[in-house]
């Protein structure tokens, strides 16, 4: 089985300011929610979403073998929420000009209305990482709206043909048994699916919680509109990871893989997030080990796609970076 080579346009449309900490520049703001209510920070974002991804990026990955973009959008997209900054037409750009390219698209809903989690690039505005609420679980008015969002999203694009899927959240927190998020993701695959082109991928996030959620849609998939369940593979982040070995690290991997068989065993799988980041300084030879090693455990998933495509600074979140040091092929 062929999995299709993905890279993340993170940082463009949901900003995050540890990517592009310049926008932030001379600003009090912590993030993009802050930074949307001053009037020269709009501006910025505005210059960002123009000018951060243009046709010679794309044109870019796609010699490097890219085949599918994961773009993550916030639920201000189309610009009726004057606390942020819309970017509808950055998105119709992408669409037009990655189907002009030959590449294919994974529209993700990173943002959702209320913040389905408490993290920053969730929209919330939140500068402690309550990584545990479940605020938004309990808000149905909240997840009303996001799923207005995700229809219209799919009534815009539907026609495209290489519109391959779209993921209904990014990284929700989960309650205890995954039941409410569960529930949430069923009437949004319901919603989805009526308006959806026949063939579009609908996928939904594990929200670091795989054995919770897996499997949640099988009272509702249909064969036209494929379910697929999102996973994000980190090494980098807690306590845990910082006093693993590298051979550990490696070891882990081997993990990865047996849970990904697993979890396909129920349905279809992608990597959403991965990175050559870890917590400890790597020679270029062990950075190469570990992409390598990572993508042998994403075999067999339909897609992976690397977090992410650039930053401002160089280093391993830094796919270009890292591909023109020649640390990934």
């Amino acid at each position: 089985m062929h999995t299709l080579k993905g890279i993340n346009l993170g940082g463009w449309l949901v900003i995050e300011k540890w990517m592009t900490p310049s926008l932030f520049s001379g600003t009090t703001a912590r993030n993009e929610f802050e930074l949307s209510k001053i009037d020269e920070g709009r501006k910025r974002i505005a210059r960002h979403h123009k000018t951060f991804i243009t046709e010679r990026d794309l044109k870019w990955l796609k010699e490097q073998g890219i085949e599918i973009l994961r773009v993550p959008v916030g639920h201000w997209i189309f610009g009726d929420n004057e606390r942020y900054v819309g970017a509808i037409e950055r998105l119709d750009w992408l669409m037009d000009t990655s189907l002009s390219l030959g590449l294919l698209v994974l529209l993700d809903l990173h943002a959702a209305p209320n913040a389905q989690n408490r993290a920053a690039h969730s929209g919330s505005g939140n500068v402690v990482y309550e990584i545990h609420s479940t605020k938004w679980l309990n808000n149905k008015s909240a997840q009303n709206k996001t799923i207005e969002v995700l229809t219209r999203i799919t009534e815009r694009y539907r026609h495209l043909p290489h519109f391959w899927g779209l993921e209904l959240l990014n990284e929700p927190s989960v309650d205890l048994l995954g039941l409410k998020l569960a529930w949430f993701y069923r009437r949004a695959y319901k919603a989805v699916a009526r308006v959806a082109r026949p063939g579009m991928h609908v996928i939904f996030s594990d929200g670091y919680a795989p054995l919770r959620l897996t499997n949640c849609l099988w009272l509702v998939k249909k064969h036209d509109f494929p379910v697929v369940m999102d996973t994000h593979v980190y090494q980098v982040f807690g306590e845990h990871n910082k006093r693993l070995s590298f051979e550990a690290h490696i070891s882990t991997l081997r993990w990865v893989g047996r849970l990904l068989w697993f979890l396909r065993l129920q349905q279809p799988m992608i990597v959403g997030e991965w990175s050559a980041m870890l917590p400890q300084k790597t020679t270029d030879e062990q950075t190469r080990t570990y992409v390598d090693e990572q993508t042998k455990a994403f075999s067999g998933s339909l897609a992976h796609f690397y977090w992410n495509y650039k930053t401002e600074q160089d280093g391993r979140w830094n796919y270009r970076h890292m591909t023109e040091k020649e640390l990934i092929q």
